[in-house]
């Protein structure tokens, strides 16, 4: 561990603890870490609040060390009210600590709020910070034994172990959540901020105790956020197994109808046509060149068609509607009638002299004319078969269209009788929207890690504004969530009696559920407000949670879950506490 004492200690405490950590080997051999001397006095009597910085890997600690006088004894340390010390089989005399006061945590709270404040505004993101008591004196022992009290604050004495201890203690819970470790850029700056005099460590000081190596600060607030979004995996409690539920029923494939274009088939159509024209100009050519005998001989250039049809076949309106001029035609009998319902545009002609008109095919004269009769002048025979024969190409490209859409009318009235018998045939078509499963009810049980919690109240609203303090309410403020579900329940952990406050955050992404679930896990961001905080408690509960609580978190899709736990009344062990939040974020699974 590094040492830095750069202004002369004060307290005959700082020189015993100092004193101590000068007996261990610099570097990560024992402890990597960096202890920085960082007096905090705070009124105008300047009363200690704070004595030194802790620097580990995974976070920050402020650090009081503090003289216990007058007595010896066992110190019994908590989170609320004063410390007695006695022969530690029960109650013992009030502590009294040099410099005055009978608890040092009032005084570290601040200390770590301004030390969070102080590199907030350096454009450092500390995340948590955790808060160390080091008691010197004749003290024989703790209790807790651990000296873990919870939320972060730990009591340790003054020998190699306990502090080792500690500090370990206080890097797990600046940790939690951390998506980056402390690497040697980040000591530097952070010392530099905090106003730590004296020489800065080197880098590879720094490097030695453990820090990884970075030649840029990475602890700022835009580097982390979206580190703790992609890079920090999500605490998830362990699930209950459930039953596997019986397959479901196949569903029918629908067949997707088949997608006929109408505007391609009149372009089909047309093209026909086309092809019609061109085989009668080539047929008049030949003709021209059979009859060179002929004196008046004129030539012929063809005027091309302008094929107009595509207004009838090719409807403006969207596909799969009925095209215009079929409103009337009486469906497909009208089709079929004597007279074509599909209006085609005259098309202007123009008439070939008589002796250049094409001779009539096999193909288009009926059988019982001979094929080499030419019609005499005036006759309007020719005209009469190509007319014949436009309309006959005219009608089958509208026979096509008409198929294709009366195709797709079949297919998807089809599918939408089919849709409205299959729920009749389901298993559960009968079951209407008020056959859902509701929600538990206050009275239910649930068990989960051998522990039975029994839900006690129950609240569910459409925003969280007005239900949350602090960060967390500003994050509400410009992000709000879609749904806020709050419960209070009640547990027993080792018979003593226990409350679980539980918040489902349901936020309009799951981005945003993580964000809010890093912020949450912040020291000093604030947190969802639970109902015993709103004036909703119930028969022999507390009237509002005790400041020894643990608190449990995670994201899951869009729902955010916050729990926090403490116990109705005395203390108890805060690891079985920690377990009990870690157990509630199961409750409601299947």
């Amino acid at each position: 561990m590094l040492i830095l004492t750069p202004t002369p200690l004060q307290t005959a405490a700082e020189r015993a603890f100092f004193a101590e950590l000068a007996g261990w080997d610099t570097g990560s051999g024992v402890r990597g870490a960096v202890m920085a001397s960082l007096p905090v006095v705070e009124g105008p009597m300047n009363r200690r609040q704070a004595d030194a910085v802790l620097f580990v890997p995974e976070g920050l600690a402020v650090v009081r060390v503090v003289e216990v006088e007058r007595r010896s004894g066992v110190v019994t340390a908590s989170q609320e009210g004063a410390w007695t010390i006695g022969s530690g089989d029960g109650p013992g005399d009030v502590v009294q600590l040099a410099g005055g006061g009978s608890t040092p945590l009032e005084g570290l709270m601040r200390a770590g709020m301004q030390a969070a404040v102080t590199l907030r505004a350096a454009g450092l993101e500390p995340g948590r910070i955790a808060r160390l008591t080091v008691l010197t004196g004749a003290v024989t022992g703790i209790v807790p034994a651990d000296g873990d009290l919870g939320e972060g604050d730990q009591v340790a004495l003054l020998d190699q172990q306990s502090l080792l201890l500690g500090v370990a203690r206080a890097a797990r819970h600046a940790g939690t959540d951390n998506p980056r470790l402390w690497t040697t850029a980040d000591v530097r700056a952070g010392i530099e901020a905090l106003g730590v005099a004296g020489r800065t460590p080197s880098v590879e000081e720094l490097n030695g105790e453990g820090f990884p190596y970075s030649p840029y600060v990475l602890r700022r607030q835009e580097l982390l956020t979206p580190a703790a979004l992609n890079a920090a995996p999500p605490r998830y409690a362990p699930q209950p197994l459930s039953t596997p539920e019986p397959p479901a029923a196949p569903v029918p494939q629908q067949r997707t109808p088949p997608l006929v274009d109408p505007a391609a088939a009149a372009r089909v159509a047309a093209a026909a046509v086309q092809a019609q024209e061109d085989a009668e100009r080539s047929s008049a050519a030949q003709v021209a060149d059979q009859d060179r005998h002929t004196q008046d001989v004129r030539t012929y250039r063809p005027v091309e068609p302008v094929v107009q049809q595509t207004q009838a076949l090719t409807p403006d309106r969207a596909p799969f509607q009925e095209p215009r001029g079929l409103e009337d035609s009486g469906g497909l009998g009208g089709l079929f009638g004597s007279t074509p319902t599909v209006e085609v545009a005259p098309q202007p002609r123009r008439e070939l002299p008589p002796e250049l008109r094409p001779r009539a095919s096999a193909a288009a004269v009926p059988p019982t004319r001979s094929t080499s009769t030419v019609p005499p002048e005036g006759s309007s025979a020719a005209g009469a078969d190509t007319s014949g024969r436009r309309r006959a190409l005219l009608v089958a490209a509208a026979l096509v269209v008409v198929a294709a859409l009366v195709t797709v009318v079949v297919v998807l009235v089809g599918e939408r009788d089919g849709a409205a018998e299959a729920p009749q045939a389901g298993p559960s078509s009968s079951a209407a929207p008020d056959a859902v499963p509701a929600g538990p009810a206050p009275g239910d049980t649930q068990v989960v890690d051998g522990t039975t919690f029994t839900l006690e109240a129950t609240t569910t609203e459409d925003t969280c504004a007005d239900h949350a303090y602090g960060a967390v309410a500003d994050f509400f403020a410009r992000s709000d969530c879609t749904s806020l579900t709050r419960s209070l329940w009640s547990a027993e952990v080792d018979g003593r009696p226990a409350v679980v406050s539980r918040a489902d955050v349901t936020m309009p992404d799951a981005d945003l559920a993580a964000a809010l679930v890093t912020l949450a896990d912040t020291d000093g961001s604030g947190n969802v407000n639970d109902l015993l905080r709103e004036g909703t408690g119930y028969p022999g509960g507390p009237e509002r949670l005790s400041s020894s609580r643990e608190y449990a978190s995670r994201p899951q899709d869009a729902v955010a879950t916050i729990v926090e736990t403490a116990y109705v009344g005395g203390q108890g062990s805060s690891e079985e506490l920690d377990a009990l939040a870690s157990a509630a974020l199961a409750l409601g699974s299947d």
